[in-house]
């Protein structure tokens, strides 16, 4: 049970760093776009309202 601890600890650990250069390379182009584009929840619940309600969602 250790040895397999241990196993999952480094893919923890490697996913971390994995994570860090990526989030390191998204700020680099965040640099780049003229418009930052702020989330609105607002319209992703109205989009998934809207697609509900016509049908093209299921909630099964």
């Amino acid at each position: 049970m250790s040895d397999i601890r241990k196993e999952i600890d480094h893919i923890d650990y490697t996913l971390i760093q994995l994570l860090s250069v990526r989030f390191n390379y998204v700020k680099a182009a965040s640099k780049f776009k003229k418009v930052r584009q702020m989330f609105r929840p607002q319209s992703v619940l109205t989009v998934c309202w809207k697609s509900a309600n016509s049908g093209l969602m299921s909630w099964d």
